[in-house]
């Protein structure tokens, strides 16, 4: 007997535990019926909503516990999708407490049936997920401040990069000038001094600029067709004088089996090799520096490269090899003091190579010189570009633009003197202007066959002349090549260079060889066609052939999907809206990277939409800017003519769109 009394006190005691813990457990628990009633809860939850629980048993449907965004949320979601898998879990919910705060939770839910398999309750958890929102919020706002802060970094370093960039434009040009000028053989000196430093300075800057792109995260790969072949031998080329200047030998050696054109990023691939090789000439006294590119793998469809950059120079001491990679520093403190640099040339490098996933490793012995290498696995391409005939060695050929004439738009003087000078050694005919507003009226008022046109001048910048140009009702001021000059880094100003219709760019201090080719190939009078002033840009103005469409958007389609009703038509077109500014953003970022996934996604997104507005125009433009990507097209002045012509069909239909906004709710005829 008493051991039964035993047991059914012990069970007492549980069931006194259970209710316990379910009473004031840390969760919230509550049970409803099918249309929501809450038919029990446990005080944990009575407390966080602030009710007692007879105001909210068999008084409140679930629901009302909801917002209006909650109450959509549970009809359209939660509640079908509980009634066809019988569960749901963590769904996420404002709860509106008696006081009207909003209390955030986490809700897991499942149905409880009867013996016909009829759902008869609903029984659901829910955790108070209050700081997890709180130090979500924390985190969001520590986020927007590093954000801000990277921001102002980045903007702080594009400032002084222009600001130092164009005093390094005036001493480099007039260097550049007096070399021309027969000077005696200590005046040559001087010169090879005063050119080395500053270019020594330019390099420190373009070092900071770039590390500071990869730690923003704006720096990406491209992948576009490259004869690797060609590339490694103006590499080596062009670093030749530096080895010559020191007296060692560079020498290059490439496997026979490398294909010729292969798919990835030159220019970043050049920047690592350029780094690697022009350290080992930094570091090499006597002996020579060897450059290595060896097929390890090759298959029909890829090639697996290993670069190996070997010298004779002073080497790294073993417990010093770990240092080298690290931002801002060398080796050791009289190395920065002897050879000087800014410590970022192999972190760049390393940084640059893991893009592609590639390791930088080094061997190395004090006294007896260095080797760097890196693999890459690299597609092959058979694409074969058409080599564009550039014009080579500006000063060997003088003379040899005559005919061209153009304006030079620039207001500082001593940049106006140097170009000045390089114009009249090549005999191009020019005029000046220094200022926005008086560029616009020299080309009203005269033929140019291009324009130079500074970014930063006072009164009208070159960016808002050049929209104001481009506005002109003659359609030869659209088609007019307009090359800007600016200070700052190309990628930084990217987004408005295309917005303003700006054809290409130059940066200062600019090469005379690249200046020169930039005038040949977007001028009328070719090197070919000296004196001849007629005849049509070899710029491409459009990818599509002009048409004149009496409406950009038609708005039927949308007119059915609502059934004409007034309030849901505003709202498809403002959805629309908002989809088409975000088209717009990404189609730019997908041209100017030649990100071709990237396009395609987005243009599938917009297909369905243009289809329903009868967007022909738009619809055409993104299939040949695909046409031009999967093409590997090389000239990026036709990549920005696409990207223009895009922004701006999107820019009219958005304007479409707007006006057709209905005024008053209600439906529609």
């Amino acid at each position: 007997m008493k051991e039964k009394n035993d047991k059914l006190v012990y069970q007492h005691f549980l069931d006194e535990s259970f209710e316990d813990l379910y009473e004031h457990a840390p969760c919230g628990y509550f049970s409803s019926l099918p249309d929501g009633t809450i038919v029990k809860l446990n005080t944990t939850l009575a407390q966080w909503l602030g009710y007692h629980k007879t105001e909210i048993l068999h008084q409140k449907r679930f629901q009302e516990l909801l917002p209006i965004g909650g109450k959509i949320f549970y009809e359209t979601h939660h509640a079908p999708l509980i009634r066809m898998q019988g569960s749901v879990n963590e769904l996420s919910y404002d709860l509106v407490s008696k006081s009207g705060a909003l209390l955030p939770v986490l809700i897991n839910s499942s149905h409880v049936t009867d013996a016909e398999g009829k759902v008869v309750l609903y029984r659901s958890t829910l955790v108070n997920i209050s700081d997890r929102k709180k130090y979500e919020a924390e985190l969001l706002q520590a986020k927007k401040k590093a954000e801000q802060a990277a921001k102002t970094k980045a903007e702080f370093l594009s400032t002084v990069s222009h600001e130092i960039r164009t005093p390094m434009n005036a001493i480099i040009g007039v260097a550049n000038l007096l070399q021309a000028t027969d000077p005696s053989p200590r005046q040559l000196e001087y010169l090879r001094i005063l050119k080395l430093s500053s270019e020594n300075l330019l390099n420190l800057i373009n070092d900071i600029l770039d590390f500071n792109k990869i730690e923003s995260g704006k720096i990406s790969l491209e992948e576009r067709p490259f004869n690797i072949r060609e590339l490694l031998q103006h590499l080596i080329y062009n670093l030749l004088p530096k080895a010559e200047e020191k007296e060692i030998t560079l020498t290059h050696e490439i496997d026979a089996r490398l294909p010729s054109f292969l798919l990835g990023d030159p220019v970043k691939l050049i920047q690592v090799l350029t780094n690697l090789i022009g350290n080992a000439i930094k570091f090499t006294h006597t002996g020579s520096v060897t450059l290595r590119v060896q097929a390890i793998e090759v298959t029909s469809k890829d090639v697996v490269l290993e670069f190996k950059v070997s010298d004779t120079g002073i080497g790294i001491a073993a417990d010093k090899i770990h240092k080298i990679f690290e931002e801002f520093s060398q080796a050791d403190y009289e190395i920065n003091l002897k050879y000087g640099g800014t410590g970022l040339g192999l972190a760049i490098s390393k940084k640059l190579l893991a893009l592609y996933n590639a390791t930088l490793q080094v061997e190395s012995e004090l006294g007896k010189g260095s080797s760097f290498s890196f693999a890459l696995k690299l597609p092959i391409s058979d694409f074969q570009p058409e080599s564009q005939q550039l014009v080579d060695l500006p000063h060997s050929h003088p003379g040899s633009l005559r005919g061209i004439k153009l304006l030079l738009a620039e207001d500082n003087s001593v940049n106006i003197f140097i170009l000045s000078q390089y114009l009249k050694s090549w005999e191009v005919a020019f005029d000046v202007a220094e200022d926005g507003s008086e560029a616009i009226e020299k080309i009203r008022q005269h033929t140019y066959d291009l324009v130079l046109m500074d970014l930063q001048m006072p009164k009208l910048n070159g960016y808002d002349a050049t929209r104001m140009v481009r506005n002109l009702p003659d359609e030869k001021f659209k088609k007019l090549p307009i090359i800007a000059l600016s200070a700052s880094s190309k990628f930084d100003l990217q987004q408005r260079l295309d917005y303003a219709g700006i054809t290409d760019f130059i940066g200062k201090p600019f090469n005379p060889r690249d200046l020169y080719n930039k005038i040949a190939l977007y001028s009328t009078a070719t090197p070919q066609q000296a004196g001849n002033t007629s005849g049509s840009f070899s710029v491409e103005t459009s990818i599509l052939p002009p048409t004149d469409p009496s409406w950009h958007v038609n708005l039927n389609e949308f007119r059915k999907l609502t059934r004409h009703d007034t309030t849901q038509l505003t709202e498809l077109i403002r959805l629309s809206i908002e989809n088409f500014t975000s088209f717009q953003q990404n189609f730019k970022e997908a041209l100017y990277t030649r990100d071709i996934l990237l396009f395609e996604e987005v243009a599938h997104k917009s297909k369905m939409t243009l289809r329903s507005l009868e967007a022909t125009r738009l619809s055409q433009l993104l299939d040949r800017a695909t046409d031009l990507l999967q093409s590997g097209e090389q000239d990026t002045s036709m990549l920005a003519v696409a990207s223009r012509e895009i922004s701006q069909e999107i820019d009219v239909i958005i304007t479409e769109l707007i006006a057709q906004i209905p005024d008053q709710p209600g439906n529609i005829s």
